[in-house]
């Protein structure tokens, strides 16, 4: 992943001309960075909080062609798209995983399930894969998701898609980038843009959160990637005008116990016929999402209680017979799209297409999404090149982002090795092995002690060997980047995360040199960050009347 010293590197590397800088070090700037530096481009990744800790972090997880996508007739967004999700399939498999998709129809839906199931068909000839969408019978519909409704069943139908975690696929396109030369700060936030004698951008200042130091970095070429903060940067740099208009997306976290289905559901929310997902994963089941355009923070997104409430009603009207309620509810947050601004009422509606601009020597990349984060990447670093030095340009290497694994390869049965050849608990085995890829055998193997590779809690499946994994060679600055993004305990079972806190001061003790006060503070500033991943953390409506 990343080396131990890896911020020492970057800000030691300050003093250099960069080919490119890139701000934002979510998906698409993480996948810009390792374009650029597989070209030979001098590249540094400037991120103001840490790797995915926007919206990449808070997404539905789906790496997937977007089947509402071609109702909207946005067919090159929805073939790129495939395209992609077939691609990560047969590169990284170790954080792509495919996934099937159970989509019941009822007679009255607003979308009749024959039309459905013509949809389906369009979808199976977008991808080059073999498997086809099928009908289900109730016996099997039952097998997979029991307890759905299957009064007014017009039709089962199951498709096959993809998913991800996004921050531990945000985090891996970063650390291959990092592999391949470019450099890495986070926890820094670009101040203004450095403007020789007025004239175009030719660099940034930056502002250290960690010293409180400031910067001047030059560069050839300054990439605005900060997805739904893309104006914001773009005042700093002294760019006039609103291009992107975010839409909040606010997602639920039910105990797999609460909801037992096999496959993910798609549903249409009784409210207003909106797709929503019901989405299985080992540590739960996310249920989301809304689409509605946000107004205020975008710092610190939280859902609405009217979403909190929509989403719920969507799982329960799916599955009577399970009777959830609020009680049920482990979790919930919300991120933000960069939705292009192109004065759509309603931001389903508005187009998932990226758009690429260049304005005084700044180049601006917004839009697009979490499945085609590389087919964006190669786009922008195409745009940047025509930018550059006709020398530098020159030089640069072909795009090939379209042949290279992200780092963390493993073998599928990594978790059942472990177990072999290290005695660790099954569990925990595959815990490790999800969540850190190859690196989780050097984790057990630099083990000291048998105790290293045992579960933290009774309840957890982390041990002490994957936490210093993580904090060896994870880029984590914070707490809150182990236990919200690294591990994502706190996104999956915040109280867990809390009760982990205990346990895990004294390996940071050991592992960073943390001392009291300084874990006082980093407990502090977890559990404030903590609460947006909660019900604690539901806002009220921004304004009256506020509709999902």
């Amino acid at each position: 992943m990343f080396h131990p010293q890896w911020r020492e590197t970057a800000l030691t590397a300050l003093d250099e001309t960069f080919d490119l800088v890139v701000v934002g070090a979510g998906i698409t700037g993480s996948g810009i960075a390792l374009d650029a530096a597989q070209r030979g481009l001098a590249t540094l990744l400037v991120e103001r909080g840490d790797v995915g800790a926007g919206t990449s972090s808070r997404s539905s997880k789906l790496i997937h062609g977007g089947l509402r996508y071609l109702k909207q007739m946005q067919f090159r967004v929805t073939r790129l798209a495939c395209r992609e999700r077939d691609r990560m399939l047969g590169l990284s498999p170790h954080l792509v995983h495919p996934i099937r998709f159970l989509y019941p129809a009822y007679h009255g839906d607003r979308t009749p399930g024959w039309q459905i199931d013509v949809g389906l068909w369009m979808y199976d000839r977008l991808t080059g894969r073999p498997d086809r969408h099928a009908q289900l019978e109730d016996r099997e519909l039952q097998a997979l998701a029991p307890g759905l409704a299957l009064s007014e069943l017009d039709r089962a139908l199951i498709y096959s898609d993809a998913m991800a975690d996004d921050a531990r696929l945000t985090l891996a396109v970063a650390a291959t980038a990092h592999h391949y030369g470019a450099q890495l700060l986070t926890r820094c936030e670009v101040t203004g843009a450095e403007r020789p004698a007025g004239g175009a951008v030719a660099g940034v200042t930056l502002h250290d959160l960690t010293d409180g130091r400031s910067h001047r970095v030059r560069a050839r070429v300054v990439i605005n990637a900060t997805g739904a903060w893309t104006d914001a940067l773009r005042d700093r740099l002294g760019l006039a005008g609103t291009r992107v208009r975010p839409s909040r997306g606010s997602h639920l976290i039910i105990p797999s116990s609460r909801l037992p289905i096999e496959v993910a559901v798609t549903l249409l929310a009784p409210d207003d016929g909106r797709p929503v997902f019901l989405i299985p994963h080992p540590e739960g089941v996310l249920v989301g999402t809304t689409d509605h355009y946000h107004k205020g923070e975008l710092d610190d997104p939280r859902p609405t209680a009217a979403e909190v409430d929509y989403l719920l009603r969507a799982a329960m009207a799916a599955f009577p017979d399970r009777r959830l309620g609020r009680a049920d509810i482990r979790g919930a947050f919300a991120g933000l799209r960069p939705i292009l601004d192109t004065h759509a009422d309603d931001p389903s509606e508005a187009t998932r297409e990226e758009e690429i601009w260049e304005e005084e020597g700044a180049l601006t990349v917004a839009g697009g999404k979490l499945t085609t984060w590389r087919s964006t990447a190669e786009e922008a670093v195409d745009e940047a090149l025509k930018l550059l030095p006709e020398e530098r340009a020159r030089r640069a290497a072909p795009c090939a982002t379209a042949g290279t694994p992200l780092a963390g390869l493993a073998p599928p049965d990594l978790g059942e090795r472990l177990t072999a050849v290290f005695e660790i608990e099954p569990d925990v085995a595959r815990g490790m092995a999800r969540r850190l890829g190859a690196i989780a055998w050097t984790a057990a193997a630099t083990a000291t002690r048998r105790a290293e590779l045992r579960r933290l809690t009774p309840d957890t499946d982390l041990c002490p060997a994957e936490v210093r994994a993580h904090l060896r060679w994870g880029a984590v600055i914070h707490l809150e980047d182990l236990l919200l993004r690294r591990v994502r305990v706190g996104m999956w079972d915040p109280e867990q995360a809390v009760a982990l806190l205990r346990p895990l001061r004294p390996i940071l003790r050991t592992e960073l040199g943390w001392e009291w006060r300084r874990w006082k503070n980093e407990e502090a500033g977890f559990l404030r960050a903590l609460e947006g991943w909660t019900l604690a953390g539901i806002r009220a409506p921004s304004h009256p009347g506020e509709r999902i």
